[in-house]
């Protein structure tokens, strides 16, 4: 499906320097950021709320609202409603497109072909967003809640990635799907990338967030999952600590990043 007039104008003046013009990641600016921005053609975006884990229309409307905390990706907020939603629209179009262009390629490597109406078809249905995980009612947390939730926060092995404390492991060095360093989030002194709101927080906790090394949290029943919420939220203090692109990089690629690279590369001549 072709993009309209007013969707591509959006996201060749909002988007495209971050994010590329054809939406790889490859844009201008990118190479001064860090994290590096989505492939919106291949990449995993990383806040969704759905059941098969890949993000609905109104998932990408959240992320214009809101931004993403501890990323490049600010807020289009003050954009009106109508403009979000076509910018929306570009977004999924860019991404059915990356979707097909690769199954095309993969057929033609096995000698295939398909009409342009199948692909299409078969890239709407591989990038189709599932039915949204149901959020239960969440309440302020009791102290006993939080108390159980610290302990879930042990049992899951939350600590080996967020530190005892909340406040982010320095070691060991993690990488994204795209090979890119990162560290997990402090949850202390940081914005959540999704939200502080409690259902926001379930959802990173139900779901992780794809193409990164935040898994989704399993085998716990739905009390186990909201004392997890409340104990998270239990941990945040003010004011919240923004870092630079340059404080990111450097907080991700620290003494454990570059000893692993190391001990897998050779020293660095």
């Amino acid at each position: 499906m072709p993009p309209t007039d007013e969707a591509r104008a959006l996201y060749e003046r909002h988007c495209s320097a971050c994010h590329g013009v054809d939406g790889d990641g490859q844009g201008r600016a990118a190479r001064h950021l860090y994290p590096w921005p989505t492939d919106l053609r291949s990449g995993k975006f990383r806040l969704t709320s759905t059941q098969n884990r890949i993000a609905s229309r109104d998932d990408v409307l959240a992320v214009l609202q809101r931004g993403i905390p501890g990323t490049s990706m600010r807020a289009f907020d003050t954009l009106a409603i109508a403009q979000r939603e076509r910018l929306a629209e570009e977004v999924l179009r860019l991404r059915r497109a990356g979707a097909r262009d690769r199954l095309a390629a993969e057929l033609a490597l096995e000698g295939e072909d398909l009409d342009p109406e199948q692909l299409e078809e078969l890239a709407a249905t591989a990038t189709q967003a599932g039915e949204p995980v149901t959020v239960p009612a969440l309440d302020a947390g009791s102290a006993a809640a939080v108390a159980r939730g610290k302990e879930m926060f042990f049992q899951q092995a939350c600590h080996s990635c967020h530190g005892e404390d909340g406040a982010g492991a320095r070691d060991p060095p993690l990488w994204d799907d795209a090979g890119q360093a990162t560290r997990a989030r402090d949850l202390v002194h940081e914005a959540y990338k999704g939200g502080s709101e409690p259902a926001s927080v379930y959802l990173r906790i139900a779901l992780g967030m794809p193409g990164t090394p935040h898994p989704a949290v399993a085998n716990v029943d739905q009390r186990q999952m909201t004392d997890l919420v409340h104990f998270c939220r239990s941990l945040a203090r003010e004011p919240q600590r923004v870092l630079t692109n340059h404080q990111r990089a450097q907080q991700a690629t620290g003494p454990a990043y570059l000893s692993a690279r190391e001990q897998n590369e050779g020293p660095k001549k």
